[in-house]
């Protein structure tokens, strides 16, 4: 019994006595982007100064600026490992990454701006220049900078890996196939080489019949796949086979032992969809790690200290518009100013969110009826409110108590929390965070009434988005959205 070698992408020559490294081609990616935002600044700074005030203004200003800006862009990629050629796949995901750090480098630069008393040093005019022109020239660097990633690894010139995917033709093709779901070979990683060999699908334990076969069979096979890994001089080779088949992993591990060469074992269909899993220790005891907690105890951190910024300087900002509120809403109707009710919050505790009063009645138990367009129930000064979301910055004070944050999934009544939770399966995952005054689900539309599983489900689908690609830039891009997006108000009632 025999194997079935296949060179699934011929060896790429080197062709010439230079061979870039992965962390050479990293850093040259980041020193582009880098110099591109500093020479944009410049650039934008000389040409509007000339245009508007007949004069240059100050190079060495404008380059401090672009200077800044490049470091508060950058740092984050850096940060995140995110200059490899894996990080620039989907496309669509890198472009939004690249729109959401430059608008935070933005604020940044305003914060400190403010923080220096510098903000009238520079003209609106030019810095809403930079701002746009900036990231036209980052998003055609990085474009280019893909194109060369592309360039260098078919040319050969960049150092690969030369892995070899060892096992029986329908584990070959599904693993295949889910690496182009992935994005194609690339999503494999740094790969220069590759093949496959192909063993008989009953050493691969796929066969209806899981009989053992005999010791000979399975020696000369694996002796077949050590032959090929050699002559393709592989670096690494990926095992796929079913987690319980335990006498073909022992004796693959034993026979590619012989081989300067790393040997990975793929977990299959077992772990398919789970895209959080990786090794990891639970003290001395080695454990595969499935799901991460969403934030780290850091970033939790960092998010408390955003959500306590935001907050105090919200309330001390908005103290007159919330006095002038009240005043509205007693001269308008009956009853007191705020409403309290039972909400939902991190990990489906309970808590009573402040809410100013917008409505006629105080529902809060579990008959509670949601707000329709045109109910009855809402008073003449509740509509406004609810129209332009003023209703919800008492929510300013639970943020202060910890209960909520200022960005994350919105908070249901428990009524309807403990109605959905029972028809989406993922909805309790939602609040593995603390709720939020305004979240990605509500600056994307999705606000207003939820009588339909469909609506519930799409809300629930952006909610889990944000929980699972939380960031604090992130965070202050949903805040600018909040507040400058019409969609942000689309759906009120």
């Amino acid at each position: 019994m025999s194997c079935v070698a296949d060179d699934r992408r011929p060896a790429l020559l080197i062709r010439s006595g230079l061979v870039v490294g992965e962390f050479a081609l990293a850093t040259a990616s980041m020193v582009g982007v880098f110099t591109t935002i500093v020479v944009a600044s410049m650039l934008t700074g000389w040409a509007y100064h000339l245009a508007a005030y007949d004069q240059p203004g100050s190079l060495t200003w404008f380059a401090a600026v672009g200077v800044l800006a490049a470091l508060l862009f950058t740092l984050p990629f850096v940060h995140r490992d995110e200059y490899r050629f894996e990080a620039y796949t989907p496309l669509s995901r890198r472009l939004r990454s690249i729109f959401t750090s430059w608008n935070y480098a933005f604020l940044g630069l305003a914060l400190l701006g403010f923080l220096t008393k510098t903000t009238g040093e520079f003209s609106r005019g030019w810095l809403l220049i930079f701002y746009t022109v900036g990231l036209v020239a980052i998003i055609a660097v990085e474009l280019a900078i893909l194109r060369l990633h592309r360039s260098v690894r078919t040319s050969g010139v960049l150092a690969g890996r030369r892995l070899m995917v060892v096992g029986s033709e329908p584990l070959i093709r599904e693993f295949f196939a889910e690496a182009e779901r992935r994005g194609g070979i690339d999503s494999l990683g740094h790969v220069a080489v590759l093949s496959t060999v192909v063993l008989p699908v009953a050493l691969s334990g796929t066969a209806p019949e899981r009989g053992a076969p005999t010791d000979p069979g399975l020696a000369e096979a694996l002796e077949c796949a050590t032959k090929a890994a050699r002559q393709v001089s592989a670096d690494s080779i990926l095992l796929l086979t079913p987690l319980d088949d335990r006498r073909l992993v022992e004796a693959a591990v034993q026979s590619f032992s012989r081989l300067p060469v790393t040997v990975h074992m793929s977990l299959g269909s077992l772990l398919a969809g789970i895209d959080g899993r990786q090794l990891s220790r639970l003290g001395d005891l080695p454990v595969l790690t499935l799901t991460e907690r969403p934030l780290s105890p850091l970033q939790a951190v960092y998010k408390r200290l955003f959500d306590l910024v935001v907050a105090t300087t919200a309330l001390l900002l908005l103290a007159p518009l919330l006095a002038g509120i009240a005043a509205l809403i007693k001269l308008d109707s009956k009853g007191p100013v705020f409403f309290r009710q039972r909400r939902s919050g991190y990990n489906l505790s309970e808590f009573r969110i402040w809410k100013f009063r917008t409505m006629s009645v105080l529902e809060d138990g579990d008959a509670f009826v949601q707000v329709r367009p045109g109910d009855a129930r809402v008073t003449r000064v509740g509509k406004f409110l609810r129209r332009w979301n003023l209703d919800e910055l008492p929510q300013l004070f639970n943020v202060l108590a910890g209960e909520m944050s200022i960005v994350g999934p919105r908070p249901h009544a428990v009524a309807h929390d403990r109605e959905f939770e029972k028809r989406i399966a993922a909805y309790p995952r939602r609040l593995n965070v603390r709720p939020g005054i305004t979240g990605w689900a509500q600056v994307n539309g999705l606000r207003g009434m939820t009588d339909t599983e469909e609506k519930m489900s799409r809300r629930v689908e952006h909610d889990l988005y944000y929980v699972d690609n939380w960031s604090l830039m992130l965070d202050v891009y949903i805040v600018l959205l909040t507040a400058a997006s019409p969609r942000a108000f689309r759906n009120a009632c």
